[in-house]
């Protein structure tokens, strides 16, 4: 059978710390912290493997086509699978400008 796992240092990861989100699809006007709630409940409906607060330190391709991949981790767990998708997420940026503080929410 299929296995599906969802590994990141937070679930949510940048949504959490987001004031007020108005931009998502069927969501008419939420809050970062509400939507990651929501999204967890959501994934906890289903047979997935949940492992948060870990990050990838490595990548090993599989050695032969149809072979596991293997993520290390920062803790040095190792993770295999056959198939593995890579979402880096985002992190805020200052722009360094004149009132960019002033602005920031």
């Amino acid at each position: 059978g299929i296995r599906t796992g969802l590994m990141g240092e937070r679930f949510g990861g940048q949504v959490l710390d987001t004031v007020d989100i108005e931009n998502y699809i069927s969501v008419p006007k939420t809050e970062g912290q509400k939507l990651a709630g929501a999204l967890k409940a959501h994934v906890s409906d289903y047979d997935v493997d949940v492992i948060d607060s870990q990050s990838a330190s490595k990548l090993v391709p599989a050695a032969v086509e149809g072979g596991l991949h293997q993520i290390e981790t920062a803790s040095g767990a190792v993770l295999k699978a056959r198939s593995i998708i890579i979402a880096t997420g985002a992190k805020w940026r200052n722009m360094n400008v004149p009132g960019e503080d002033q602005y920031r929410t």
